[in-house]
């Protein structure tokens, strides 16, 4: 036979047993005592067993209701945990999320994102897996991050891309160096002419470098001297008069570039979108929201500190 359970009955069974006044368990219910009365009923009718003695002044469990009151209180605390805990979750008050992030993302927005998001939501667990792009596509594919902060690759029909901001590259080279003295804004063809200090191949600033050379008539050949996987570490070598690098505008400000100037490329081959990347099949949890939410406030921040965009050299 089939039962019709209702929790709000059997709650009403428990705050009666515990306060020991239907008075009482009906004002912490919050309903009037007749229809508390009409609850413990309909829970008795629905068992077929009287489970109060009930007098004017007093109530007290029958046998059948102490056998009842030893098997449900338990399973109804699990129950209401249950549900206090996706309330939690729902609400961000705890949680985990793991994203990745493209180093440069990872530099300039992670901390700033992830420190206003700790303040807000302490109980809340982030894990932050810095890759490169065709790597965090595959970790999304695989359901090891949850989204990542990435530049917009080739489309894919399984993957949803929703953009922060526009970013570019930047010439960076030492105070006094030629390119200073270059008219205008610079171009790939300029940075060039010297040697070259360049992220490792896989980066997307990699990637992006190598595309443009190749894909631009008469380009001469790139003189790669340095190659190497940290962003600092470049800045490092520049400063050390041991050639020119490009690297991404947004990380610039997070860099220590003392010494060294910084000019954008003007090259549409030089830019770039950074955005959320994450199935088009899976929501994001409340907490990658939040998280979400905190990023675009951090990259609306540091678009504030970064060099301007410079004009789009004409196509051909």
């Amino acid at each position: 036979m089939a039962i019709n359970i209702k929790y709000r009955p059997l709650k009403a069974f428990l705050l009666a047993v515990d306060t020991g006044s239907f008075t009482h368990a009906a004002n912490q219910l919050g309903v009037t005592q007749p229809s508390f009365t009409a609850l413990i009923q309909d829970l008795e009718e629905v068992l077929g067993l009287r489970l109060f003695e009930r007098t004017t002044r007093s109530i007290s469990l029958t046998s059948a209701g102490q056998d009842f009151y030893a098997r449900v209180q338990r399973p109804i605390a699990d129950l209401e945990e249950a549900y206090r805990s996706l309330a939690d979750l729902a609400a961000v008050r705890r949680g985990n999320v793991a994203l990745g992030a493209l180093p440069s993302a990872a530099l300039s927005l992670l901390p700033a994102a992830t420190g206003t998001l700790r303040l807000a939501h302490p109980a809340l667990k982030v894990r932050v897996v810095e890759a490169h792009n065709d790597e965090l596509v595959a970790l999304l594919r695989t359901n090891q991050i949850e989204f990542a902060v990435a530049a917009l690759a080739e489309p894919a029909p399984d993957l949803t891309f929703t953009p922060l901001g526009e970013d570019c590259f930047c010439a960076v080279y030492p105070a006094g160096h030629p390119l200073g003295d270059e008219a205008g804004t610079l171009h790939w063809r300029d940075v060039l002419r010297y040697d070259l200090i360049l992220l490792s191949q896989g980066s997307n600033a990699r990637q992006q470098f190598d595309r443009a050379v190749r894909d631009e008539v008469g380009a001469p050949a790139t003189a790669l001297r340095y190659d190497v996987t940290n962003m600092g570490t470049a800045a490092g070598m520049v400063r050390q008069g041991l050639g020119v690098s490009v690297l991404p505008r947004l990380a610039l400000p997070e860099l220590n570039l003392s010494g060294l100037r910084c000019t954008p490329l003007g090259d549409a081959s030089a830019r770039r979108y950074i955005g959320l990347l994450h199935r088009r099949d899976r929501s994001l949890s409340p907490a990658a929201q939040a998280l979400v939410e905190q990023l675009e406030i951090a990259m609306a921040d540091i678009q504030t500190r970064l060099l301007p965009l410079p004009p789009l050299a004409p196509a051909g």
